[in-house]
């Protein structure tokens, strides 16, 4: 059964879990960069202020970050044909065949991993990988609680 302190010990393992993977794919670039890649090819093109919102960064770090991929040919900025004072920023062919590299390496770097496991962990974690995607397609563009602040002890 999960303690009081549940949310916080599954945020952090799964933090962790994600520096170590990063680490195990060495895959040369910022998480930021293949997240960021990621969302715009599950997503679709973005304006930059979607990128900052759902990085949870300033404006102008996401402008940077956008600038940075660009130049280095994985993204793309073209009008936004609903405004035109926006643009948006969409993934380039280079940016689609990187991510597929950087996939291919968080498989292996990972994978060898989570083989030292027996079948009954596998499933486990195969089980929490549904849910935590189900949770975070429900709640990623939702806005934050008014009140985030913990309850008063």
């Amino acid at each position: 059964m999960p303690t009081d302190d549940f949310p916080q010990d599954l945020t952090l393992a799964c933090s962790r879990f994600v520096r170590l993977a990063a680490r195990r794919a060495d895959v040369g670039v910022s998480s930021v960069s293949w997240r960021v890649v990621s969302t715009i090819e599950q997503r679709g093109p973005l304006r930059l202020s979607e990128i900052a919102e759902r990085e949870r960064v300033t404006r102008p770090t996401a402008t940077t970050v956008a600038k940075r991929l660009e130049e280095e040919g994985l993204v793309f900025r073209a009008p936004d044909p609903a405004d035109s004072r926006s643009v948006l920023v969409d993934i380039a062919p280079a940016g689609r065949e990187k991510l597929a590299d950087w996939r291919s390496r968080m498989n292996h770097g990972v994978g060898a991993i989570l083989d030292e496991l027996g079948d009954d962990d596998r499933r486990t974690l195969a089980q929490a990988a549904e849910i935590l995607a189900r949770i975070v397609e429900t709640h990623d563009s939702a806005p934050p609680a008014p009140d985030s602040s913990p309850p008063a002890t």
